[in-house]
């Protein structure tokens, strides 16, 4: 890693884009191994210097506040945060300019990584391939959107070590290198304020494929309509192996007499059993166990680690998770759920539920298909919260048919919780499954949930 960031270096005015986390990460790396190099931090945080103590050294330049970006092109190397939108601060610079933790990292170590990405499910799905692979052997990493910096696990690394890294679309718009394994579960409309287009969007995520070798594995989902027709229009250097629950016909994942398998075009690799029972529930998160399975597989765990390492994984926390019964009604606490698809996931794991909490902050995503979805369900209740729900209740008004559920409108999010509580019957479920972002309100979706969980344990 240091030889490549010298080069990378070299003869270059260097700035750091976005100083939280990752940012934060970026600079200890470079200052442990190029102490006395000139360096240059921007962020839009007025008192960036005053908080940051290691910025006020001589051979440091910061730019914050309003004028953070005011020389941006004043500069030979980006290394650009992933949560800053180029395109939201219509800032046109070249691309060859722009780089990444996560690219510089995908540099050095590609060959001994799996990056797992997807609108949804890749938290489950890169933890899961971390367990199992942790059961087989420990010198396994595990990084990136899950909230670690890539660059804190360069001095845990050898030859030997197996990476798996959860990667954002943020994270796979700049990368010039892709991980050996490549994962790409699912694409639907969500972070739509990032990007200048759905496409955009996409093609970010995409990357996890296109920019592999010939001798690199594709990992998706052998259904995902957007991921099959972005296939069709593009074609990826590297092996493609869908995966499905159904009988497999061709290499990928799949049933071969009742065990899931992956056939690559030169090997096959028994996963699990079809009737193994494992933690994980719903038809989406069976997919996501087939994928990990595969991923692990394809990076040497045998079938045995494998095998264990499904039966003894616990799910995350705020993904379909059970709160409690609480005068004999059920909570589910999905907070996770941001988009429709996920939300429509969830109740299909549940069903039946009864009531239904939906909303949060508007990011522009499409919510007509699934309020008529939603309406035609089973769900008896539905009470909805913050500007998302606002338009989302419009929606359901404007459908009239026989059977639609009882809806109505909260002033906000604990009352929507109260009402739902109030108005589940008891031996029912009630879900919050918001299909819309958290930042209405709170900080992230884990708040969300665990201000949800606290509101329903208190009931009486």
């Amino acid at each position: 890693m240091k030889n490549l960031l010298q080069q990378l270096l070299k003869d270059k005015k260097v700035l750091i884009l976005g100083y939280g986390r990752e940012g934060k990460s970026t600079f200890r790396l470079l200052r442990s191994y190029f102490p006395d190099v000139q360096l240059s931090v921007s962020d839009s945080n007025q008192r960036l210097a005053e908080e940051n103590e290691e910025l006020r050294a001589e051979n440091i330049t910061v730019f914050s506040g309003q004028d953070y970006l005011k020389n941006i092109n004043h500069f030979d190397l980006i290394i650009k945060s992933p949560g800053i939108s180029l395109y939201k601060l219509g800032i046109d610079i070249s691309p060859e300019k722009i780089t990444s933790q996560t690219d510089i990292f995908l540099q050095a170590y590609a060959s001994q990584i799996c990056g797992i990405t997807g609108t949804k499910g890749k938290s489950t799905t890169s933890s899961l391939l971390h367990h199992i692979t942790s059961c087989y052997s420990s010198n396994t990493l595990f990084a990136g959107n899950i909230g670690i910096p890539l660059f804190d696990l360069t001095s845990k690394i050898d030859h030997g070590t197996r990476i798996i890294c959860e990667l954002s679309s943020h994270q796979l718009e700049h990368i010039s290198v892709a991980p050996h394994i490549g994962v790409l579960l699912n694409i639907f409309q969500e972070h739509l304020d990032h990007y200048s287009s759905y496409k955009a969007y996409q093609l970010s995520k995409l990357k996890i494929g296109q920019k592999q070798a010939n001798d690199d594995y594709f990992l998706t989902s052998a259904n995902d309509t957007v991921i099959n027709s972005l296939l069709k229009e593009y074609t990826l250097p590297s092996q493609v192996l869908p995966a499905t629950l159904s009988e497999l016909t061709g290499i990928g994942a799949g049933l071969v007499n009742d065990y899931y398998t992956l056939k690559t075009q030169k090997n096959s690799y028994r996963l699990f059993p079809a009737k193994l029972e494992i933690s994980l529930h719903g038809k989406h998160n069976r997919l996501n166990a087939i994928i990990a399975a595969s991923s692990a597989a394809l990076s040497g765990i045998p079938e045995e680690a494998i095998i264990e390492g499904l039966q003894s994984f616990k799910p995350l926390r705020h993904r379909i998770e059970f709160a409690g019964v609480f005068n004999n009604k059920k909570f589910y606490n999905d907070s996770i759920s941001t988009i429709p698809e996920a939300t429509l996931a969830a109740i299909d794991t549940l069903q039946p539920v009864h009531t239904l909490i939906l909303g949060g902050f508007d990011r522009g995503i499409e919510y007509s298909a699934f309020i008529n979805q939603i309406s035609k369900s089973s769900i008896r209740y539905i009470v909805f919260t913050g500007p998302a729900g606002e338009r989302m209740f419009r929606i359901l008004k404007s459908v009239n048919h026989t059977g639609a559920p009882f809806y109505e409108m909260a002033p906000d999010f604990e009352t929507a919780v109260l009402q739902a509580i109030k108005n589940t019957p008891k031996g029912e479920k009630c879900l919050l499954s918001p299909a819309a972002s958290s930042y209405d309100r709170f900080n992230n979706f884990e708040e969300r949930g665990d201000f949800f969980c606290e509101l329903v344990s208190k009931q009486k």
